[in-house]
């Protein structure tokens, strides 16, 4: 049986271990992360470090689906309904210009260069409408009772709701996101101390909108 030292071992665990983070890393490297507005265009860049371009593929990944955008290979480029107007491939460097954007064309997109060496890259593209200026409302605000202030998105979509009574941030943890539009704000035992002045901040990746509302406890406080 062959044994190895402890210092060994240890170093043969740490290898084991920085193989897996190694590739994870390459992985997110490989990974682009853009945001774009709905009707604008969006530059989706090819592999760096290439210096002959043989042949392009440029693919759609929506859900389970798979969509080819564009093909280009010894100077011949085929470009695929839905995108034979919005699509246009710089051949010199891979990259891809895509034009009025929908909401539709969020999703992941695998470009392939070079068939035959696989040299690959996947970009995550999240295509958002500006969000609205939130509309706010409250709901059983009586003293002794619990009641809710709620914020509502129309046009967009919210990723993130920040609150602030009096212009002071309150704890997110005062209040849950049931949507991409709607936020509730849970006062418990609502008192005299509740009143005030509350806002609501609505933000995505390419736009924020605020509004405020005075809110005021009936009963007895």
């Amino acid at each position: 049986m062959l044994l190895h030292h402890p210092v060994e071992l240890l170093g043969m665990l740490l290898a084991g271990l920085l193989v897996p983070l190694k590739q994870a890393a390459e992985v997110e490297r490989a990974l682009q992360r853009r945001v774009a507005m709905v009707g604008s265009s969006v530059l989706l860049a090819g592999p760096r470090n290439i210096t002959l371009i043989r042949s392009v593929q440029w693919e759609h990944l929506s859900g389970t689906a798979s969509h080819t955008i564009l093909q280009y290979e010894r100077h011949n480029l085929t470009i695929h309904m839905p995108y034979t107007a919005r699509a246009h491939l710089h051949a010199s460097n891979g990259s891809l210009l895509l034009e009025d954007l929908q909401e539709s064309d969020s999703g992941v997109y695998r470009v392939t260069v070079n068939r035959a060496e696989r040299e690959s890259l996947t970009v995550l593209l999240d295509v958002l409408k500006p969000v609205s200026h939130p509309q706010l409302w409250s709901r059983g605000l009586v003293a002794k009772a619990s009641g809710e202030v709620l914020c509502e998105v129309v046009e967009g979509r919210a990723d993130i709701f920040t609150w602030k009574k009096d212009g002071q941030l309150l704890p997110p943890e005062r209040s849950y996101h049931l949507s991409g539009s709607l936020s509730v704000l849970h006062l418990r035992v609502a008192k005299k101390s509740d009143c005030g002045s509350y806002s609501c901040n609505a933000s995505n990746g390419i736009s924020w909108q605020e509004t405020s509302l005075n809110v005021t406890v009936a009963g007895d406080h």
